[in-house]
């Protein structure tokens, strides 16, 4: 009803939206190049060959660049002695890089030169986080140089391997790409000089364009944040609170919350932990709305809001207390769970496994939650490692379901057609855009977080053999082939550590059935543990 009522602004205005954002966003110039394979989120370092080709360049090129400039490597340095002025990740944790080392390289140096292959998932995450850092300090030109190891006869498959990298990066936000920068320092220099006076010339246009247009353009901004945020709401979403134009928003404190932490979650949000005002631990879900212009936006984030603050009460799905709504944010006040979801855990674990045990156990947390979410017909669609949040107490690990973004209600007889979830957890039938039952399709990822969780980070992986650079329907055939066949969930749970558990194996053939209406309803699953 919603969408209806807003579908004749919704695209042009989100055309405008996209067009303030772009005049806000930072004008650094960002040169890049690669691309990072759209697989499974795992933890994978770019070959050792790479990596020293990599070394190499920064080695060669560091010393013999004017001080202005300072380089950066996506994957820890490998020996002890390291140019200077160069920042790397932290070893210990994926994608950290330190904030004070990052302040002062930018208080001295201009530009940032990153050398990168762009080979795995790994670089992009890494340089994701390291973009976030950098926000703050403006003045700092990002350039990242793709490093080519051009093969001996020039291959069809080798071209478009780096033209399919080259489009991907171009579509997550690079302002340009520099292919292969070269070994002389002259060289590269004038590439730079050349691209940044290119990019710089194009910022300058795009501002005059939009100065000239700017106080018709701001009035047409004005009237669709009105109407989406407050007329809309006011007549059709009653319980979504108003906009409170006394809302306390600062570096550390929103309201009446006080900042403690911040992470990024896999959805793109912000989530900031919290202490309240009774000291009670919080966490705050972060919604911009320059990021959410649609009436289906609205609609999911009111969706959300109602069901974790109205409608569901069950100890293993996290609450939401409250909302505050500024005029530039939405922000949900969600319970504490952890700082830790079930992917990051893994990670912290020998052999990337929970004890069997365990597994078991926090895998019938979770299906306890959705038997109930099931029964009242809300499904959650997004089911994944992500979105469980770990807390530890007592002996037993307590697991939550988070992230209800994508859920909405759904009654046994509907068949929906939008897809949501990302491998390994999405349901095959929702990856080959089939109309599909909700119900099931939560069921199965919840099989998968128990082989993941029980076997190993990276046990569907393993056991079906995708591809790196793995396309979703190609990959979630070979998925549904794969656990059509005898034996197949028991290969699945031994494929990282020769894992073998009766129970496990049970409640793996039961929810990893690769036909919808012959899969076991979350209930049964559920009681099956009582």
């Amino acid at each position: 009803m919603l969408a209806q009522a807003a579908s004749a602004l919704e695209e042009p205005f989100r055309f405008m939206a996209l067009r303030c954002r772009g005049a806000d966003h930072r004008t650094n110039l960002c040169i890049t190049a690669g691309f990072c394979a759209m697989g499974t989120r795992e933890r994978r370092l770019p070959p050792a060959s790479s990596q020293e080709r990599v070394e190499s360049y920064v080695s060669r090129m560091a010393s013999q660049f004017p001080a202005s400039y300072a380089f950066a490597t996506l994957v820890p340095w490998s020996s002890p002695q390291r140019p200077s002025k160069l920042i790397t990740p932290d070893s210990a944790h994926e994608g950290h890089w330190d904030s004070e080392e990052i302040a002062s390289l930018t208080s001295e140096c201009t530009s940032l030169l990153v050398p990168c292959t762009f080979e795995t998932r790994y670089e992009k995450r890494v340089m994701n986080k390291l973009l976030e850092q950098l926000e703050p300090h403006r003045d700092m030109a990002v350039f990242m140089l793709q490093l080519l190891e051009v093969p001996g006869e020039m291959s069809r498959e080798y071209v478009q391997t780096v033209m399919t990298r080259h489009d991907a990066l171009l579509a997550i936000g690079a302002n340009a790409v520099l292919l292969d920068p070269g070994d002389t320092p002259d060289g590269l220099l004038r590439s730079l000089d050349q691209e940044k006076a290119w990019f710089e010339a194009n910022a300058r246009r795009a501002k005059s364009m939009i100065d000239f247009n700017d106080e018709h353009f701001q009035s047409i901004l004005d009237y669709h944040h009105e109407l989406l945020w407050e007329n809309v709401p006011k007549a059709l979403m009653p319980k979504f609170d108003p906009i409170d134009p006394n809302l306390v928003e600062t570096a550390n404190r929103v309201g009446d919350y006080q900042m403690t932490n911040r992470f990024h979650a896999r959805s793109g949000k912000d989530i900031l932990l919290a202490d309240g005002s009774g000291f009670e631990k919080v966490v705050l879900k972060v919604y911009d709305k320059s990021d959410h212009v649609s009436a289906g936006d609205l609609e999911r984030i009111h969706r959300e809001l109602r069901f974790l603050r109205d409608v569901l009460r069950h100890p293993h799905v996290v609450r939401c207390t409250r909302m505050c709504h500024s005029f530039s944010r939405v922000y949900l006040v969600l319970g504490f769970g952890g700082t830790q979801n079930m992917h990051q855990r893994l990670l912290d674990q020998p052999g990337y496994r929970l004890d069997l045990e365990d597994a078991v156990d926090c895998t019938m947390q979770i299906a306890g939650a959705l038997a109930y979410c099931h029964s009242q017909d809300i499904v959650h669609r997004q089911v994944s490692l992500e979105h469980i949040v770990v807390e530890d107490q007592s002996e037993t690990p307590f697991c939550r379901l988070v992230d209800f973004n994508q859920a909405t209600r759904c009654p046994e007889s509907t068949l929906l057609t939008t897809p949501s979830g990302d491998l390994p957890c999405i349901a095959p039938e929702v990856a080959l855009d089939e109309s599909y039952a909700a119900k099931p399709a939560d069921c199965w990822s919840l099989g998968v977080v128990l082989l993941e969780a029980a076997g190993g980070l990276g046990s569907m992986r393993q056991a079906v053999g995708w591809p790196e650079e793995a396309e979703l329907e190609p990959t979630a055939r070979r998925i549904k082939n794969f656990f059509s066949g005898e034996g197949s969930h028991a290969r699945a749970l031994a494929v990282m550590g020769g894992v073998r558990s009766e129970p496990v194996l049970a409640n793996l053939s039961a929810l990893l059935e690769p036909t919808p209406t012959t899969r076991a309803a979350m209930d049964a699953i559920a009681q099956s543990s009582a």
